[in-house]
């Protein structure tokens, strides 16, 4: 009951924007949910705690280190439903996106949680915070700029695409193992310019053995326009 107790007090201030959980004093009473009945007093930010803990209570234990991730794990997903409703940071996404990270933020810090996303829609990495306020913001960045390392998810789709194209061209790629990682620019042309990524999400995927034996095909896979390039046997 304490900890249920725990992570609905965490996430109640997310979802109230956080306007709930400061005061001038460092105290202040949460407003009534629904069904929820009078919420304890707690500490606050101003005092140097974070998250908040309960006021006035007895025989009170530490949460184990995994109710403790879980009740975070509350806070960040009640902070990223209120990010995701936010009109322009779904203007700023686009309609295909892939989200990286969500963080809390730092306990002296003005930051509830941060979120990080690829558009492939506008090909930008998009940093967005959420403040203790409730206010959302967000900084936007070039993919030739700045790109996150690949996720999990774009791995097996980089390998889809790629040995789809490769068995197209007429290699054989069963009992291969496929892997992908984020690719960089090759040419001296990008290099020289400063480009330090490609400027949409391009993964580097190779087949091959496995067992530390070397690959025997490659390919370049473009998850912004689902198209792959240079696909075929490694030179």
């Amino acid at each position: 009951m304490q900890y249920q107790a725990y992570k609905a007090m965490l996430v109640a201030c997310v979802v109230a924007g956080v306007t709930g959980c400061g005061g001038s004093d460092g105290v202040e009473v949460i407003d009534n949910l629904p069904g929820q009945g009078q919420h304890t007093p707690h500490t606050d930010i101003e005092q140097g705690v974070w998250p908040p803990q309960p006021l006035g209570m007895s025989d009170v234990e530490p949460l184990p280190a995994s109710a403790r991730e879980s009740a975070q794990s509350g806070v960040i997903n009640a902070a990223r439903g209120k990010v995701m409703n936010n009109p322009s940071i779904r203007q700023v996404l686009g309609d295909d996106y892939i989200e990286f990270d969500g963080s809390m933020g730092d306990s002296k810090g003005n930051i509830t949680a941060s979120f990080l996303f690829f558009s492939y829609t506008n090909n930008n990495t998009v940093e967005v915070n959420l403040s203790r306020s409730g206010d959302v913001s967000s900084t936007t960045y070039a993919a030739s700029q700045y790109q996150p390392t690949e996720h999990a998810v774009e791995v097996e789709r980089a390998i889809s695409l790629a040995e789809t194209a490769l068995v197209a061209q007429g290699f054989e790629t069963t009992g291969l193992t496929g892997t992908a990682m984020l690719a960089f620019p090759r040419s001296s042309a990008d290099t020289d310019s400063g480009q330090q990524f490609y400027g949409s999400r391009v993964m580097y995927v190779t087949f091959g053995p496995g067992n530390g034996e070397l690959p025997i095909y490659s390919a370049l896979a473009n998850l912004s326009n689902n198209t792959v390039s240079e696909e075929g046997l490694i030179q």
